[in-house]
């Protein structure tokens, strides 16, 4: 939950970064939710390890995976297939040389993922080692990389969404991102598959972006773009959503931030935590973006000098907050000096 004190920033635990190279992510090849939830593991053991230098020599590294953080039922049969079809995986992609021209790129080939798997009858783990060659794919980040939650990527449900998840975070900082719907079928890895749009935008679009509003620090809003009568591009605006009380809202965490520093001018945070109440009322009613536009809008009369503080607090006290949720702000209003 946000304080009065901060309402800024986010505060995580190191240990729960994951730190992964863009070409993974790019990368075209077919994994179940399992086997991603072990990439994971991997890539967090891995950190130790990782590099912008792409001479670096690699050694076999061994991954030892507690049963419950990949599979909540222990499944240790289902857990060793997942990883012997990761051990069977075929490989290929790009280094990318940072400042480089497509000249320098250097192709390589992974053969293996993973190999060796021991397991102890009745242990919690299970272990298995990543080749040397394998570890270049999982650790060389001198092409650029990606900065996201373990707890939050293991938690996801469906594929789409973990994908998706990585996704918003390379760009959240860029706001957004587009790409033709061709691009799109190509990083979803859909083959022949969801040849229908609307199909596409059901498994990929819309069931993520729901699950992401609901578990997920990130999460994405688009828009499908239509030429010559069919689709052709997809525009994403990406956020970083708001939590309160333990709970992903859905919301935009920027325009809650704006929100509620613009009633902190108007309700004093020395006096009392109005402001933030508001504020999160608002947000549990599901009206941020309708207030943040309001808002906005205010400060701008404000800043112009076409309303005064008390103009502008009358305003709020009166009519705008009820009708951003603050139902009981009319009662309130009968009482006398309920305000600073």
């Amino acid at each position: 939950m946000y304080s009065s004190t901060n309402l800024t920033s986010f505060t995580l635990a190191a240990s729960d970064i994951i730190k992964q190279p863009n070409h993974i992510l790019t990368n075209r090849f077919t994994l179940s939710t399992l086997e991603k939830n072990i990439i994971y593991i991997v890539l967090d053991q891995l950190q130790k390890v990782m590099t912008m230098d792409m001479n670096q020599n690699f050694k076999e590294q061994e991954i030892i995976v507690e049963l419950k953080l990949v599979d909540k039922n222990r499944n240790y049969n289902r857990i060793k297939k997942a990883i012997k079809s990761l051990g069977s995986k075929q490989v290929e992609f790009e280094m990318n040389i940072p400042n480089g021209n497509k000249a320098d790129k250097i192709q390589d080939t992974v053969t293996t993922l993973v190999s060796g798997l021991t397991y102890t009858q009745n242990s919690e783990n299970i272990s298995f080692w990543v080749p040397s060659s394998a570890c270049k794919f999982f650790c060389y980040i001198g092409g650029g990389y990606t900065n996201f939650q373990k707890t939050i990527a293991l938690s996801l449900k469906k594929n789409a969404s973990k994908f998706m998840y990585e996704f918003c975070c390379r760009w959240v900082d860029k706001g957004g991102y587009e790409c033709t719907v061709e691009h799109f079928r190509l990083m979803m890895n859909t083959g022949k598959k969801y040849k229908q749009f609307s199909h596409l935008r059901t498994r990929f679009l819309e069931d993520p972006r729901k699950e992401l509003k609901k578990r997920a620090d990130v999460y994405f809003e688009f828009k499908a773009n239509k030429k010559g009568g069919v689709y052709h591009s997809i525009s994403f605006k990406i956020h970083r959503n708001l939590e309160i009380k333990d709970k992903f809202r859905g919301i935009d965490s920027q325009q809650y931030i704006f929100v509620y520093n613009f009633l902190s001018r108007f309700f004093s945070n020395q006096v009392d935590n109005k402001a933030l109440h508001y504020s999160e009322i608002i947000a549990e009613s599901g009206k941020i973006d309708i207030a943040y536009k309001r808002f906005c809008r205010l400060d701008d009369d404000y800043t112009s000098g076409r309303k005064t503080k008390n103009d502008i607090r009358n305003l709020l006290k009166s009519v705008i907050l009820y009708e951003v949720g603050v139902k009981s702000i009319k009662n309130q209003n009968h009482t006398k000096n309920r305000f600073v």
